[in-house]
Parts: C-alpha cells; sequence; structure tokens
C-alpha cells in the first residue's frame, strides 16, 4: 500500500512525523512506543495517547460516530502544538482483532489564533496511511463490531421473516448499518426495564439473555443455536463497552 505525505511550509513538524508513523507502520514496527488508551464512559470514542516521533507526543481520539481520528499533536521541544484531523477511508477486520488493519487520510493545521478559524488552515498531510490495530485498540481487545459481532447477527439474524429490515421481529432490525443503533442502550420491547445491550454489563443486557436462552420466550436465534465462540464474542464485546469499532 503507497503512502502520499504532502509537504506542508505551516506544519512542518506534523508532516515528517505522520510520514515517520506512516513508514513504520508498514515496515510492522508501529508498536516501539505502546499507545495509553481509554474508553470514553459512553463508549462513543478511544482516547490514545503516545510517542509517534522522538519529538512528538499525540493526545486524539477514535471516534466512532463519523470514523475520524481527530486531536492534538504536542511537540517537546518547545514549538506550538499542531491539529490532526484524520478519516478512515478502509478497515480491514480480521478473526483476531489484533491483526486488523486500518487506512486513513489526514490533515493538519497550526493553532487557530483567533475566530473565525478558517478551514484553509487545514491542509493535507498524508493519504492511504495503513496503520495496524495496535495503534487505536486497547491491548487484548477481545472482539470489535465491526470484526466479530456485526457479521454474526447479519449471518444468523438478519433474516428473512426474523431481524432483518423488512420483518423486524420483535421490533428490532439487526440487518447491517442498523444493528447497532437499534441495540445499544435501547429498552426491549419484551423486558421494558432492560435494555437490549448495555455496554460493560452483560448480565443487564437483554439481547445476551436471549442467546444463551435465559431471557424471556424462545432462545434466539430461532434457527439454530450460536456457537460457544459467537457468545464469547457477544459477551466480550459487551463486557469491552459495546462500542461501534
Amino acid at each position: 500500500m503507497g503512502v502520499k505525505i504532502a509537504r506542508a511550509k505551516r506544519i512542518p513538524g506534523l508532516c515528517i512525523g505522520l510520514a515517520g508513523l506512516a513508514m513504520a507502520a508498514l515496515a510492522g514496527s508501529a508498536t516501539e512506543a505502546k499507545a495509553q488508551i481509554q474508553l470514553t464512559p459512553d463508549s462513543g470514542r478511544y482516547l490514545i495517547q503516545r510517542f509517534v516521533a522522538p519529538n512528538e507526543q499525540w493526545a486524539i481520539s477514535y471516534n466512532f460516530a463519523d470514523g475520524t481520528l481527530t486531536g492534538n499533536v504536542f511537540k517537546t521541544d518547545g514549538q506550538d502544538p499542531s491539529f490532526i484531523w484524520c478519516e478512515f477511508t478502509d478497515i480491514q477486520y480480521a478473526d483476531d482483532p489484533a491483526d486488523n488493519s486500518y487506512t486513513l487520510d489526514c490533515f493538519g493545521s497550526n493553532p487557530c489564533t483567533e475566530a473565525p478559524c478558517e478551514e484553509s488552515a487545514w491542509v493535507p498531510i498524508g493519504t492511504g496511511i495503513p496503520l495496524p490495530a495496535s495503534f487505536v485498540l486497547p491491548p487484548d481487545t477481545q472482539a470489535t463490531f465491526g470484526g466479530q459481532i456485526e457479521p454474526i447477527f447479519t449471518q444468523t439474524c438478519a433474516l428473512a421473516g426474523c431481524h432483518d429490515t423488512n420483518s423486524q421481529a420483535g421490533e428490532l432490525d439487526l440487518s447491517a448499518g442498523a444493528a447497532y443503533d437499534n441495540l445499544v442502550e435501547v429498552m426491549s420491547s419484551q423486558r421494558p426495564a432492560e435494555a437490549r445491550i448495555t455496554p460493560f454489563d452483560p448480565d443487564m443486557s437483554y439481547l445476551y439473555s436471549k442467546i444463551i436462552g435465559t431471557g424471556d420466550g424462545a432462545q434466539m436465534p430461532m434457527v439454530g443455536m450460536l456457537s460457544a465462540g459467537q457468545m464469547q464474542d457477544i459477551f466480550d464485546w459487551i463486557t469491552e463497552g459495546a462500542t461501534r469499532n
């Protein structure tokens, strides 16, 4: 995968740092300085802090709702901080989340000195930048929504007559692109006091009780139980915060 770095005189340090990051990722050595990562309480983003270059410390966030990586680039040599805005253009999911790969296009800017902040201050600094999972996922992540969870719903639940867009059995659409918004912190129609998915808490997630056979009515899915591995993936994903990762 090629990496293009656009040189910009206004933010040379940021361009150099990003170029170094891209080359390290391509060489498989982007784990030299492990990220410090924390999930926000609303499961909306990962907050990431790490050194990317000898004189650059990034404090950025992976925002699940809009698929962006944004934040601050602090210089340890006394230079003014810069700002970065990246858009995920491709995510390749793997059976093991640690093997996921991410591709970004990035823009950088110097500080806005006074309002109005101008759009023209943002300049492209890199396209097609590959990043390993270790850059954006907490260590030992067991399941991601895009890699493990949504495919389970698509293959076993979003079927004709069940939880597809047309049928919506139990007022629930689990088709690709709709499942997350219909599950996480959405109250169940069968047990209104309990959410279908409660982040961090499988025991208070009604959908999880349905797939393991402890919920009201029949165990789901109707045709064939999920495998032990699939159930474990859903348990792990909820326990890890039920993020749209």
